[in-house]
């Protein structure tokens, strides 16, 4: 790797602690103190995205939580990603939040600057951060503001390039190797020499803001989006109109299936794809957390942690690590010290850990890894997506272009580029004049 993949992360330091041997006696002999409740009856509302076996993993660990705390009940709110974040910034706002609250690290900020008291500080509850490591857990992109924890990061994770490794083979494509932007392009036109029915890689819009927009951008001009501080933007016009320009480069040369194809499998639905499950696809990006989801869609396939591409004169590495989700305990749950015991159920019983195993990332402690790799649930590809997002340590996005309003305005500007409704240099002078708008 260059430059960038040598700046080893917190985070990488933390992932890497799976190392050395492990046996199924470390998960059969850690055990969990059951602390005490004495408190009265109370219904506590959980709410998360996720898929099916998120799903049956976290009311796996409910059911079991229930049984030792029968006085506490929770009472699970969970769906898809779409609006959930525009349905918990009204929770929020009207004080109907649900107690304990799953959320994404890069909307956390957006919250916190409309009120730093929408959450309850785990420090000032008592949480036992013991098995954490501080280096990793006091970022503000795992929950750490103004010196207190409001968030518990859920795994290390990050995006992730997911390659079918004997169709990169038998294509001739290595993406073990360092390659750049231009590389995908040349790249997706040899999968359609090699097969009119493939694309290089799987993707829909909001995929291509959050991996290929956001990064590129990164690299590009070597800042991020917004300059927070003094409310300005940081990309120029030209700069905005050379990212969309190569998004279209995308669409145009088939490296991508049409926005119109695509377009039914928005957000984390990309496994729905039949011709995802059918192998018609070399690689996909990915977040961390979901890769496994994307590997059991086609579970025909050999999968690879590939690389992730970079400009030759980068001016910032662009990718990085972070956590998949934290959860937040929200300021207006009706019992503090029972969120605070499932909480703690939830992330510090070795049973939990074994329950949740990697549904949701790589496990962000040490004692949850050696479990999972004990169980033989965490799997080898994740944990090496993991190491090379972690590896690059680019900018964290600014706060004002990881929010809802703003991932809409880049996705929108991205949907008229990818339908031929705009041409790059008018969609990215409408965005600029959104985003300024978005400060102001």
């Amino acid at each position: 790797m260059k430059k960038w993949t040598k700046k080893l992360t917190a985070a990488l330091a933390v992932a890497a602690m799976t190392a050395g041997s492990v046996t199924c006696a470390f998960a059969e002999e850690a055990e969990y103190v059951k602390k005490e409740y004495t408190g009265d009856e109370v219904t506590l509302r959980f709410s998360w995205w996720g898929g099916d076996e998120r799903l049956e993993a976290t009311l796996a660990v409910i059911e079991a939580f229930e049984a030792d705390y029968p006085s506490i009940h929770i009472e699970a709110e969970y769906g898809s990603s779409d609006g959930y974040h525009d349905k918990l910034a009204t929770q929020l706002a009207s004080g109907t939040a649900p107690d304990l609250i799953q959320i994404d690290p890069e909307t956390m900020p957006t919250y916190v600057a409309t009120n730093p008291d929408y959450f309850v500080s785990y420090d000032e509850a008592g949480f036992d951060f013991s098995k954490y490591d501080d280096a990793f857990l006091r970022l503000q992109i795992n929950g750490y503001y103004d010196g207190q924890q409001l968030g518990i990061p859920t795994g290390i994770a990050g995006p992730a390039m997911l390659v079918n490794q004997e169709l990169a083979d038998a294509i001739g494509i290595d993406f073990t190797s360092d390659y750049t932007w231009d590389d995908l392009i040349e790249w997706g036109k040899k999968v359609r020499e090699y097969d009119s029915e493939m694309y290089l890689m799987s993707a829909n819009k909001s995929y291509i803001a959050t991996f290929v927009f956001y990064n590129y951008a990164k690299q590009l001009t070597g800042q991020t989006l917004f300059d927070v501080e003094n409310g300005v933007l940081n990309i120029t016009q030209e700069d905005m109109e050379t990212c969309l320009s190569y998004i279209k480069e995308l669409y145009d040369n088939e490296v991508i299936p049409p926005a119109s194809y695509s377009a039914a499998y928005d957000g984390d639905n990309l496994q729905s794809d039949p011709n995802w499950i059918n192998g018609k696809y070399v690689c996909t990006f990915a977040h961390v957390s979901t890769m496994n989801v994307m590997m059991a869609a086609n579970e025909n396939a050999t999968w690879l942690a590939g690389n992730l591409p970079m400009m030759p004169d980068a001016k910032d590495a662009g990718w990085t690590a972070n956590c998949p989700q934290i959860i937040a305990v929200s300021s207006t749950t009706s019992n503090v010290e029972a969120a605070m015991l499932f909480a703690d159920y939830f992330f510090n019983n070795p049973a939990s850990m074994s329950t949740l195993a990697c549904t949701r990332s790589v496990p962000a402690t040490e004692e949850a890894r050696t479990i999972c790799e004990a169980d033989g649930t965490l799997d080898s590809v994740m944990m090496e997506a993991a190491n090379i997002c972690s590896a690059f340590g680019g900018l964290t996005p600014d706060r004002y272009a990881s929010s809802q309003e703003g991932k809409a305005m880049v996705t929108d500007a991205i949907e008229t580029v990818g339908y031929g409704v705009s041409e790059p240099a008018d969609a990215a002078a409408d965005l600029i004049a959104q985003l300024n708008s978005l400060i102001k």
